[in-house]
């Protein structure tokens, strides 16, 4: 069997079953080159222990090694980030030193721990050529919210430091580490990976330094997120019955907008009860218990079925048992200026080749893609009026 020339480093990579764990698994597959995968040992204080060892049929033997490293799952303190950098880069130069030697180096940053280690190791290893991928933007989160957490003094900072400005560049002022984690790939990658042109265009006009703008412009690429073959989709089993008589609404694998789901339930209670009736709305949340409780109180209960499926797979056959699919914007407003990026869930909404209704606003990067439906993600009565064609749709 071949040995790797390539190196992933996937903070949450297979048999873990966060979305992060998914798409880095997809990305190996799209690519179909053998790599040696550093990935964190996932630890009781994280919140899902889920382990999922069928997702890691999805790279499969393209991975050829694969080490967990052993430091606490804090993805966003310093603590976490310095442990996971400084134990996965003695893994990785003595997997360097025992193989065949590593080209590519690849990292996504849906854990910021991925960027600092990579820059860790391409300062040591200057001919790595280093892809780093954004999932959005670090410096906000999913509701353009400003994300911020410390970097403690030490060594490790100091040399990454140093190492940017060995690149030509300034270092950051602050001692935010999502700023560090940017201003690193910025500096030091030679290939920029973003999802859509929206996300590409904030990027680059984020950086305020203009020579590190026209870097990141030089190196930036767009790629589309992965989407796993339609045989994927038939592996799993849902074990969920669903009644012919009606059209079947998925809000499945979209956690980011709570706003999105009280749109749609409004939406469901304000229909008349006939065209309620010809309608069943499926939801798979982390906080299944919690919107039960709200179904209920509503009185929604017999149109709404929150699905608790922590396999991937099983999750994936029921896209495809589907009607309509939903997925959401996260209704920021574009307050800050960081606008939303791409939902994660959009390569496995699109490969399910099942039609897409996206709430949506205006001039978002869900907004250019071709949805079957679209309507303003904070608009109830847009959302009354579809909901009523889609329930004729079983007339």
């Amino acid at each position: 069997m071949t040995a790797a020339q390539d190196l992933v480093i996937a903070h949450a990579f297979p048999p873990h079953s966060d979305p992060g764990a998914v798409v880095a698994a997809q990305r190996v597959r799209e690519r179909g080159r053998p790599v040696d995968v550093i990935q964190n040992a996932r630890g009781p204080e994280h919140l899902d222990l889920t382990l999922d060892h069928d997702l890691e049929r999805i790279a499969g033997d393209l991975v050829r090694r694969r080490h967990e490293v052993d430091s606490p799952t804090l993805v966003e303190e310093w603590p976490g980030i310095a442990r996971f950098t400084e134990r996965g880069l003695q893994q990785a130069l003595d997997w360097d030193r025992h193989g065949p030697g590593y080209q590519q180096l690849h990292s996504r940053a849906d854990h910021v721990a991925n960027h600092v280690l990579a820059a860790r190791l391409r300062l040591l290893r200057p001919d790595l050529e280093w892809t780093a991928e954004f999932s959005g933007p670090l410096t906000h989160d999913a509701r353009g919210k400003s994300r911020r957490s410390p970097v403690h003094p030490g060594a490790l900072p100091d040399a990454l430091a140093e190492g940017v400005r060995r690149a030509g560049f300034h270092p950051p002022e602050s001692v935010n580490v999502f700023e560090w984690a940017e201003t690193l790939a910025h500096a030091l990658a030679d290939r920029i990976v973003v999802s859509d042109a929206r996300q590409r265009d904030r990027m680059v006009a984020a950086v305020t330094d203009e020579a590190l703008a026209a870097r990141v412009r030089e190196r930036v690429v767009i790629a589309e997120q992965p989407v796993l073959p339609p045989a994927f989709y038939e592996l799993g089993d849902p074990g969920h019955d669903l009644d012919p008589g009606r059209t079947h609404l998925g809000h499945l694998g979209d956690a980011r907008s709570p706003r999105a789901m009280d749109v749609v339930l409004d939406a469901l209670g304000a229909l008349p009860p006939p065209a309620r009736q010809g309608l069943c709305l499926h939801v798979v949340t982390p906080a299944h218990e919690d919107l039960r409780e709200e179904v209920a109180r509503r009185g929604l209960a017999d149109v709404v079925r929150v699905v608790d499926l922590p396999r991937h797979l099983d999750l994936l056959a029921l896209y495809r048992r589907m009607d309509v699919l939903l997925l959401s914007d996260p209704g920021t407003g574009d307050r800050t200026g960081a606008g939303p990026a791409l939902p994660s869930a959009w390569g496995d909404h699109r490969g399910s080749g099942r039609p897409v209704w996206g709430l949506v606003e205006a001039g978002s990067a869900l907004d250019a893609e071709p949805l079957d439906h679209r309507t303003p993600v904070g608009h109830v009565s847009a959302a009354v009026q579809l909901l009523s064609r889609l329930s004729a749709l079983r007339d």
